[in-house]
């Protein structure tokens, strides 16, 4: 999704606006975003458990998807570096490969990271296809469960975006 397409509101925006949410939210569920998920979908979460440390509760069917997330980016890091020393940069790789593969809508460039290959190169894309797959159902239902709700938030978001600039329309749609 490149600043042009942010720029000129293509619907492919909006297409992959929720997906990111979704993935952002799964890579870190107690991060700043989490707020944001909870207030389109309450119904997806339970209390906040007070205490020592902070706890999120999800529900079973959000959960499936947190830990399907959470063992493809393990898959993927481990693919990228070998399993005693997973680094950051092998994570942030990963990472990237999911969210190309998201924003792209098509098979990402697993291959660009020269340890994968043969079965390790399998394995690694039916995980990420079958994690989106999984993430576009909850992406819908962002966008679903409360129509007017994620309509602003997904405004607000393409504003900052696009750093407040909007292009004007070109004329009133007339029947």
């Amino acid at each position: 999704c490149t600043a042009a397409v942010a720029e000129d509101c293509d619907v492919e925006l909006f297409m992959v606006l929720p997906r990111l949410v979704v993935l952002c939210f799964l890579d870190k569920p107690l991060g700043g975003r989490t707020e944001l998920v909870r207030s389109l979908l309450p119904h997806r979460f339970g209390p906040v458990s007070e205490g020592s440390g902070q706890t999120l509760r999800l529900d079973s069917e959000l959960k499936v998807v947190y830990d399907r997330f959470k063992e493809t980016m393990t898959l993927l890091t481990s693919s990228i570096a070998p399993a005693s020393t997973p680094s950051v940069e092998a994570r942030r790789s990963a990472w990237e490969t999911i969210v190309r593969q998201a924003v792209i809508g098509e098979e990402a460039d697993v291959m660009r990271h020269a340890c994968l290959g043969g079965a390790a190169l399998a394995e690694s894309r039916k995980a990420i296809a079958e994690l989106l797959h999984s993430v576009e159902r909850w992406s819908l239902e962002l966008q679903r469960h409360c129509p007017e709700d994620w309509n602003q938030c997904s405004a607000i978001l393409v504003h900052c975006l696009t750093g407040g600039t909007q292009k004007d329309s070109p004329s009133k749609f007339q029947v």
